[in-house]
């Protein structure tokens, strides 16, 4: 037994709660106690993002760019009761009937979801992110702005494009940098990947070049490291700290290829890779008496082995991957000189590569244009290439896990493969798990309407419903009638779809969201006058609910009342107003006789709005007050054919009219 790294003993009646070290995951405000290591950096970075309208925290992945945020400076900040928002991320939205809102964007939704996170998302249902900023932006002692600090984690997972959701994606980052660029009193923080930041930056010079500060987090140097295990240790068991803790940070510092040989050393330790040793070493405290005899290099080698093996196996769990392709296919990429990746792909796509990315096993450089493959840190190479011939460790069939897969495969398109991962997690579900198996069904919901499959989309979103009623959750009850209400009305059931929406208020009376979506509905069935009735309450009660607003002043354009639609389109302080809105404030300057400014504004509309009955509907109508019936009845024509959304049948006999009488 080696007598020079010893765990020191700990009497039962002292023993600790937890060990020194946390694993691969980030850490968070509950622990402080063992965020070591970043004084300055919080401190620096705490003064930067306080001082400017756009700061851009940037590192490699797992140099503790989320861990600074956490557990460092969003607490400091508070400490001094500055207005900081929770910080916020655009990945994965809580599960969420999709079908409910007319024009749901994810990414605004997982962002605006994650800055309440300890509020239900229905807060934020259908807000655009200004609409959100200008009520949550705070107000000082004096009545003045007052500074918000908000930040926007993981930047990179909206920098990249996106297969299911592009369109999203790129009005997301439209909203997010106008709400900059309009509110002075918001300070926003965007931490992003250093393999990302061009990309970031050229989106911020494409919004007129904005200032921003820029922080640099880089990973520890060797006495640092030393220093932070030295108080890990010691803020957990009060004892001494090991003598060979020096040879534990060496070895980490080594890069060994597959065969073990040593072929390089780094100046500097990685922070995830520190506490993936750590924990390896120290674990639970109650468990640190087999490690006295622990070689340091051993353990540290089977740490980073088995964090790379876990990983890789979970990866290939989610994307429906083979070991052994997925093993050729590392190999290959690892191996390749050229570092371009494999030539052959094995079934491993885009999405693949980026779970690599965010599980940290890769990255992913930029390299004369092109982005190539290569092991996160070198330090990994060994562990990678052996974990490539070994086995994996069977993945445990955990439902929230599962759940949370197949969010992310219909988040990349893959809505079969989401479909699949789904009957896994409703497999693995036990029954006392009710919320998880109504998120499930939810979930199978979503899938079948972005596959067009509506009665089934239904039926999944009626046995969420079933559930959430069970456990008394009437809002989400709610949501799901009102999904189920709105998938009447695209399949033209009109009487089913209010029906369905009404029950959704009863549901949710409070809610001035599924109120407006009733308002909807209503006008959608010709019933213009109820319409205006419900929506002219939502805005008594709360005048500040921009898609009653919106909705409100579309359909007053329709019925002709241009002075009251004008009023209320012209209210609607978002910066990013709809082509729908749009055409409803040009049919309304038209019917006040303002046709050239109306046609003016006829251009953009109908580029964006090209497959809108609606949009071209009121665009005829716009001609039509201009004299130019012969284009006013192509006009019509398109309206009744177009699909994204089609006209409502009392909107279609308009058109009709319009095409037969030009």
């Amino acid at each position: 037994m080696s007598e020079d790294w010893p765990m020191t003993a700990i009497s039962a009646a002292s023993r600790p709660r937890r060990g020194p070290f946390i694993g691969p995951r980030p850490f968070d405000a509950r622990d402080g106690m063992l965020f070591f290591g970043r004084t300055g950096e919080i401190s620096e970075l705490t003064r930067m993002w306080q001082g400017n309208r756009l700061t851009i925290l940037h590192s490699d992945a797992g140099t503790g760019k989320t861990s600074l945020l956490r557990a460092g400076v969003v607490p400091e900040l508070r400490s001094w009761n500055t207005r900081v928002l929770p910080i916020g991320q655009a990945t994965l939205p809580p599960v969420w009937p999709t079908a409910a809102l007319s024009d749901h964007n994810p990414y605004v939704f997982a962002l605006l979801s994650s800055w309440t996170i300890d509020q239900s998302p229905v807060r934020v249902a259908g807000l655009s992110v200004d609409d959100f900023l200008r009520k949550e932006l705070g107000i000082d002692k004096y009545g003045q702005p007052a500074p918000t600090l908000a930040a926007v984690d993981q930047a990179e997972t909206f920098l990249r494009e996106s297969a299911g959701h592009e369109y999203h994606r790129c009005r997301f980052l439209d909203e997010l940098f106008e709400a900059l660029m309009q509110r002075s009193n918001l300070r926003l923080l965007l931490s992003v990947r250093t393999d990302y930041l061009d990309q970031l930056l050229r989106i911020v010079k494409g919004f007129g070049g904005l200032p921003y500060a820029e922080f640099a987090l880089q990973p520890f140097k060797l006495d640092d490291a030393a220093n932070i295990v030295r108080k890990s240790v010691e803020a957990t068991s009060g004892g001494m700290v090991p003598d060979r803790v020096n040879e534990m940070l060496d070895e980490l510092s080594k890069v060994r290829d597959g065969a073990g040989k040593e072929r390089e050393r780094t100046f500097t330790i990685d922070p995830q890779l520190l506490q993936v040793a750590g924990i390896r070493l120290w674990g639970d405290p109650a468990a640190q008496g087999h490690l006295a005899d622990t070689r340091p290099e051993v353990a540290v080698d089977q740490a980073l082995r088995d964090f790379c093996t876990r990983t890789l196996a979970e990866i290939a769990a989610d994307h429906e991957l083979s070991p052994d392709s997925f093993n050729g296919w590392l190999r290959q990429a690892i191996l390749t000189i050229d570092g371009m990746g494999p030539s052959s792909s094995a079934g491993v796509t885009a999405a693949v590569v980026h779970s690599l990315e965010d599980r940290h096993l890769f990255r992913t450089p930029q390299q004369e244009g092109l982005r190539v493959h290569e092991p996160r840190q070198p330090q990994l190479l060994g562990p990678l290439l052996w974990a490539s011939t070994a086995p994996w460790p069977a993945v445990p069939p955990d439902p929230a896990d599962r759940l949370h897969a197949a969010v992310q495969a219909l988040s990349d398109g893959e809505p079969d493969r989401a479909r699949r991962l789904a009957i896994g997690a409703a497999s693995a579900c036990p029954p006392q798990a009710t919320r998880t198996r109504a998120e499930i069904e939810s979930l199978f919901g979503n899938i079948a309407y972005e596959q067009d499959l509506l009665n089934q989309a239904i039926a999944y979103y009626r046995a969420a419903a079933r559930i959430f009623e069970a456990i008394g959750d009437s809002t989400a009850v709610g949501w799901l009638l009102v999904a189920v209400g709105r998938i009447a009305l695209k399949q033209g059931r009109e009487s089913s779809a209010i029906e369905d929406l009404r029950a959704a208020v009863n549901r949710a009376p409070h809610d001035l969201i599924v109120q407006t979506v009733l308002g909807q509905a209503l006008w959608q069935a010709g019933e213009s006058q109820a319409a205006l009735a419900v929506l002219n309450g939502v805005l008594d009660r709360q005048g500040d609910t921009p898609e009653a607003r919106r909705t409100r002043g579309e359909i007053l354009a329709d019925l002709g009342n241009a002075e009251l639609a004008l009023r209320d389109i012209r209210q609607l302080r978002s910066h990013r107003i709809g082509s729908s809105t749009r055409a409803a404030h040009a049919l309304a300057l038209a019917t006040l006789a303002l046709t050239d400014v109306a046609v003016r504004e006829l251009d953009d509309v109908l580029t964006e709005g090209e497959d809108s009955g609606p949009v071209l509907l009121r665009a005829a109508r716009v001609r039509k007050l201009a004299g130019d019936g012969d284009e006013a009845a192509r006009l019509a024509e398109r309206a009744i054919l177009a699909l994204h959304p089609p006209l409502p049948i009392h909107q279609r006999r308009a058109a009709v009219h319009l095409l037969e009488d030009p």
